[in-house]
């Protein structure tokens, strides 16, 4: 899903990957995918961050070495 929303918004959307769920440790089913802006390892990890900071990591993302996805 992440790919998907990140290839039709790019840096218009800040995608998060919460590591909970069967094949969320699984390296093989993650490998073919681009990582998201913020991985956190349960969802209520999101209350310790603010606006300002998913933002910061969606920015630092789109500017990395691929340039983006």
């Amino acid at each position: 899903m992440l790919t998907a929303v990140k290839r039709a918004w790019g840096a218009r959307v800040t995608t998060v990957f919460p590591r909970q769920g069967h094949y969320a440790h699984d390296p093989e089913a993650i490998a073919g995918h681009p990582p998201a802006d913020l991985t956190v390892e349960h969802i209520g990890d999101l209350v310790d961050h603010d606006l300002t900071t998913l933002r910061a990591c969606a920015g630092a993302v789109a500017a990395g070495p691929a340039g983006g996805r």
